[in-house]
C-alpha cells in the first residue's frame, strides 16, 4: 500500500509540473501578441501598454459604451471582445448604433427596444383593440350579414331579380250583340263598349251598328272569354233596369269590360269579358214566401247586404211578389241551411223570438243570417255556415200553471247559457216549455 500510495503522488506531481510548463508558454505566447497576463493569482489591472488597443470594460450600474474605434479604421475581425459584449460579425460597431440583437447581462439592465419607436409615429398595425381607428370603421349594415350573401336576393332591392314578364299571347275577337228593342240604345251600347275596351288598352279593329244590334271586332289577350249572363223577369221594367245598371257597376268594380248592356221589357242581358283563370262561382238563392211584399222586399235588401259582407260580388237581385231571387259570385260553393221554429200561441211572441234567434246565430262562429221570414204564428231563418250546425232541443214536463212554466224556462235558459250554449229558440206554450240551443264550441267542417 505505501508503494501505491507514493506511485500515486509522483504521477500527480508530473502533470502539475506540465500543466505548469503549458500555462508559461501560452502566457509566453499571448505578451507576445501584446496581451497583459495576470500572474500569480492576483486580478489587479495592468497598465495598457503604448500602441496596444484595450478592451473597454463595463461597470456596474453604467449603460453600456460601445468600443472607441477610428472612424476610418473597422475593427479587425480578429480582435477579440469582452465575452459579455460580443459583436455581430455583419453588424459594425457604430457609437450611435446599439447592438442587436440585445444581450440580456444580468449585470446591467436591458438594453433599449430595436427599432427604436418614435412617439410621434403609431405603431403599425395597430394591434390594440381599444387604439382609435382599430379595427377600421366601415359603414355598418343593419342586420349584419355573415358570411354575405351573393348574389343578393333581398326582395325589398330594386331591380333584383329582373323580371321578364312573359309575352302577351293576343287574339281577335268577334263580338255580336243580342237585339235591342231601339236602334238608339244599340249604337250606345256600342259606343260604351268600344270606349271601355280602349280604356282597357285593346286595340278595336271594327265597330259595325246593324240598327238594333252591332259587331266588334278587336285584339285581346286570349287568356280572355266572353261570358253572358241573362236575367229572370222582373215585375216592372223599372226595376229591370235598375237592376241592369248594377249589374254593370258589379262588373266594372271587379275590372271587367262590359260589352253589352240590353234592357229588354221586363229582363235584361248584359255580356263582359271574363278570365278563364277565374275561381268565381255563379250561384242563387231564392227565398221562401213571405205574407207580404214589403216584407219580402226588406228580406232582400237585408239578404243582399249579408252576402256583400262576406265578400260576394251581387249580380241580380229580383222581387217577384212575396219571395225574391239574388245571383251572386263566390270564389267557392255556398251551402245555405234551415232553421224553422216552432209554434208560438201568439203572433207576436213568435215575430220578438225570430228576432231573438238571428241575433244568436251571428254569435256562432262563421254564420251569415241571410233570410228572416215571419209566417203567422211561426219562422223560419235561412243562414250560411262553413259547417252543418247541429241544434239540440229541450222540452219539459207539464207544470201547474203556466207561471210557473215561463218561470222555469228563464231558469233553464240561464243554466245552459252558463255552460257555453246558445240559445236560439225559447217556446213556452201553456204549462210546457221548450228551449233550441246550439254549442257555442268548435263545430266539425263538412
Amino acid at each position: 500500500m505505501k508503494k501505491l500510495a507514493l506511485f500515486t503522488a509522483a504521477v500527480f506531481a508530473v502533470a502539475s509540473a506540465a500543466k505548469a510548463a503549458t500555462v508559461e508558454t501560452m502566457s509566453a505566447e499571448l505578451e507576445k501578441a501584446g496581451f497583459t497576463v495576470q500572474t500569480g493569482g492576483s486580478h489587479q489591472q495592468q497598465p495598457p501598454k503604448p500602441g496596444v488597443p484595450q478592451p473597454v470594460h463595463q461597470q456596474p450600474g453604467q449603460p453600456h459604451q460601445p468600443p472607441q474605434v477610428h472612424p476610418t479604421h473597422p475593427t479587425q475581425p480578429t480582435h477579440p471582445t469582452h465575452p459579455t459584449h460580443p459583436t455581430q460579425p455583419t453588424h459594425p460597431t457604430q457609437p450611435t448604433h446599439p447592438s442587436y440583437p440585445p444581450v440580456v447581462n444580468p449585470g446591467h439592465p436591458t438594453h433599449p427596444s430595436y427599432p427604436p419607436v418614435n412617439p410621434s409615429h403609431p405603431v403599425y398595425p395597430p394591434v390594440h383593440p381599444g387604439q382609435p381607428g382599430y379595427p377600421p370603421v366601415y359603414p355598418p349594415v343593419y342586420p349584419p350579414v355573415y358570411p354575405p350573401v351573393y348574389p343578393p336576393v333581398n326582395p325589398g332591392q330594386p331591380g333584383y331579380p329582373p323580371y321578364y314578364p312573359p309575352a302577351v299571347q293576343t287574339q281577335q275577337f268577334r263580338f255580336q250583340s243580342s237585339n235591342f228593342v231601339f236602334g238608339s240604345d244599340a249604337r250606345q251600347s256600342m259606343e260604351a263598349a268600344a270606349a271601355a275596351l280602349q280604356r282597357a288598352g285593346y286595340t278595336v279593329l271594327e265597330k259595325r251598328n246593324d240598327y238594333n244590334s252591332y259587331t266588334l271586332v278587336f285584339l285581346a289577350p286570349s287568356s280572355l272569354k266572353v261570358e253572358k249572363y241573362v236575367s229572370g223577369n222582373f215585375v216592372f221594367g223599372s226595376d229591370a233596369q235598375r237592376a241592369a245598371d248594377e249589374f254593370v257597376r258589379a262588373m266594372e268594380g271587379q275590372g271587367k269590360v262590359v260589352l253589352e248592356k240590353n234592357v229588354a221589357g221586363t229582363s235584361f242581358t248584359v255580356s263582359y269579358l271574363a278570365s278563364y283563370g277565374s275561381y268565381a262561382q255563379q250561384q242563387t238563392y231564392r227565398s221562401g214566401n213571405f205574407v207580404f211584399g214589403s216584407d219580402a222586399q226588406r228580406s232582400l235588401t237585408e239578404t243582399a247586404a249579408a252576402l256583400q259582407g262576406i265578400g260576394a260580388v251581387i249580380l241580380e237581385k229580383r222581387l217577384e211578389g212575396t219571395s225574391y231571387t239574388i245571383v251572386y259570385q263566390y270564389h267557392r260553393r255556398l251551402e245555405t241551411q234551415n232553421y224553422a221554429s216552432g209554434n208560438f200561441i201568439f203572433g207576436s211572441d213568435a215575430q220578438r223570438s225570430m228576432a231573438e234567434t238571428a241575433e244568436a246565430l251571428k254569435r256562432v262562429n262563421g254564420v251569415v243570417v241571410l233570410e228572416k221570414r215571419l209566417t203567422g204564428t211561426s219562422y223560419n231563418i235561412v243562414f250560411l255556415a262553413p259547417y252543418n250546425l247541429q241544434t239540440q232541443k229541450y222540452v219539459s214536463g207539464n207544470y201547474t200553471f203556466g207561471s210557473d212554466a215561463q218561470r222555469a224556462a228563464a231558469e233553464t235558459a240561464a243554466a245552459l247559457a252558463s255552460q257555453g250554449m246558445i240559445i236560439l229558440e225559447k217556446n213556452v206554450a201553456g204549462t210546457q216549455f221548450t228551449i233550441t240551443y246550439v254549442s257555442g264550441g268548435y263545430q266539425y267542417p263538412y
